[in-house]
């Protein structure tokens, strides 16, 4: 069942379910005359918070201090982790499956085309392979360093005694391949933006010789930490809707939302600047209308918060609320809207700056959550709905008639017109509820805040005479046409409290007998 019909079913169901009570009179089914019975069926005090509690939708309730009513409505969590920015080192490095050694010492490629700058890398995992000839007629020794590649200080370096080439057929091979040496647990300090490599290659006499084929390959790298200014990276966040159910069985009318909200929830561990991309941001009324939410904040984005180098480790939150002082939200909000269709994404380093050096572990991450806020403070007009509901009269063989009485105190800004169409099983109308649509329930009296200061009662009567009560017996559905304005007829806005409550008497004259 939808909020905003929840008043009137409440008061007409109250009415209907009622009949229930009727099966106590039906072992007097053997009488053979008729009678009246003033039965009193209801005594209820009704709250909004109760009945909103029990309703099944896609919203969750909030109670402010004060006791104003609030329904929020989240998109799903957008997550992303640092798995893609170490995923584009490691596509760097894919680029060069075999990096030729050409000198003695070389750089080796760590750098990327988005303009990644490392100061520092630490490795999780990895292997470095490495594969020479020797064409020298001499045994040589080898020494192989990488000095940017540390481990507990110490350079990653091998040594390796190659035979001498004997002038034909294939030269001295020189390798590691059957046992690649692991890279887990190297610190990578770059020197200049570069990791090099060397090597010298000696004979037994000191003599300092080339070698032929020198090839090394890096592979499966991964990281727990990286620091430097890591460029540019887009993550694309994916594109969700938020399904609103507020007006679902809207018809017409408008309603307005005092200080609605759209808030944009970060969290984020990436030591970087960080700032969103909104590629989409619309709303889509009852009206069949797409609306675009404007702000300077979507066009420019949100700056995401972030730690700093020395607030490794930590996660950053923030919410960054869209009103309507910085967007156009009081205007697409208050055009009924049924669901938010947006796209976010996110972008490092937004404004190039090199000299703010950032980080990212294996564990960092951020994550994004859009919330909708609908407050109940605001006014109503003319806001028509409708639903139907099952009934079942078929057993109600010695009611004969029935006048109902329902008197309601209401505590509650909100006025509810009611009209009720009986339907049978092929959805033809039997016979209306009310004779005409009639105000069931009436605004209590607000002051200057738009907070009910003094209830209001109104005294309803319903009657069903027997040859209109025996025409509604083969009725399967009740159609609730419901009109709802907020005091005053919807000139001010109200505010709809968690204590405002509604009471409600029913009572009823019953004729029964033989039919």
């Amino acid at each position: 069942m939808n909020k905003i019909l929840l008043f009137a079913a409440a008061s007409t169901a109250l009415l209907l379910s009622s009949c229930r009570q009727f099966d106590d009179l039906q072992d007097i089914s053997s009488i053979d005359y008729e009678a009246e019975y003033a039965i009193p069926l209801v005594n209820t005090s009704l709250s909004l918070e109760d009945i909103l509690v029990k309703l099944e939708d896609n919203s969750v309730i909030f109670i402010d201090p004060d006791g104003l009513i609030r329904f929020k409505y989240s998109g799903d969590v957008i997550t992303k982790t640092s798995d893609e920015v170490f995923a584009a080192i490691n596509e760097t490095l894919a680029q060069y499956p075999v990096i030729p050694v050409l000198s003695k010492k070389q750089a080796l490629p760590f750098s990327s085309p988005d303009g990644l700058q490392m100061d520092r890398l630490d490795l999780k995992g990895g292997t470095f392979i490495y594969a020479f000839n020797n064409p020298n007629t001499q045994p040589v020794s080898v020494t192989i360093t990488l000095p940017q590649v540390t481990k507990d200080g110490v350079p990653m370096s091998f040594h390796v005694n190659v035979p001498a080439y004997s002038g034909s057929g294939n030269q001295p091979i020189g390798t590691n391949f059957l046992i690649p040496a692991s890279l887990a647990d190297y610190r990578i300090v770059p020197d200049q933006d570069s990791v090099y490599i060397e090597y010298e290659a000696l004979t037994s006499s000191g003599a300092s010789v080339n070698l032929s084929n020198f090839l090394v390959r890096i592979e499966n790298l991964s990281f727990y930490y990286a620091e430097g200014y890591l460029g540019n990276q887009l993550y694309e966040g994916g594109r969700d809707t938020i399904e609103i159910d507020f007006f679902e069985k809207w018809i017409k009318g408008d309603i307005y939302f005092e200080n609605p909200k759209i808030t944009f929830n970060f969290e984020n561990s990436f030591g970087i600047p960080t700032r969103s991309i909104i590629n989409v941001f619309n709303i889509f009324t009852v009206r069949g209308d797409v609306l675009p939410l404007e702000s300077e904040y979507i066009t420019d984005g949100i700056d995401f918060p972030y730690p700093s180098l020395s607030e490794v480790g930590q996660v950053k939150s923030t919410a960054f609320v869209f009103t309507k002082n910085n967007s156009n939200i009081d205007v697409v909000l208050g055009a009924g809207p049924v669901a938010i269709d947006y796209d976010v994404n996110a972008f490092t380093n937004p404004d190039n700056n090199t000299t703010i050096r950032g980080f990212i572990t294996d564990s960092s991450y951020y994550k994004v959550r859009v919330d909708v806020e609908l407050p109940l403070h605001g006014r109503a007009s003319d806001f028509i709905a409708r639903d139907t509901f099952a009934i079942d009269f078929s057993n109600f063989t010695d009611v004969r008639a029935a006048e109902f009485k329902l008197v309601a105190d209401n505590h509650l800004p909100l006025s509810v017109d009611v009209q009720g169409y009986f339907l049978d099983e092929n959805g033809v109308v039997l016979d209306s509820l009310m004779n005409g649509q009639q105000r069931l329930v009436e605004s209590g009296q607000v002051n200057a805040d738009g907070i009910v200061s003094q209830p209001r009662q109104t005294v309803t009567f319903v009657n069903f005479p027997g040859d209109r009560f025996f025409g509604i017996k083969p009725a399967k559905e009740l159609l609730i046409v419901a009109g709802f304005s907020t005091a005053n007829n919807g000139q001010g806005s109200v505010k709809v409290l968690a204590n405002q409550n509604i009471d409600i008497r029913l009572g009823a004259i019953l004729t029964v007998g033989d039919q």
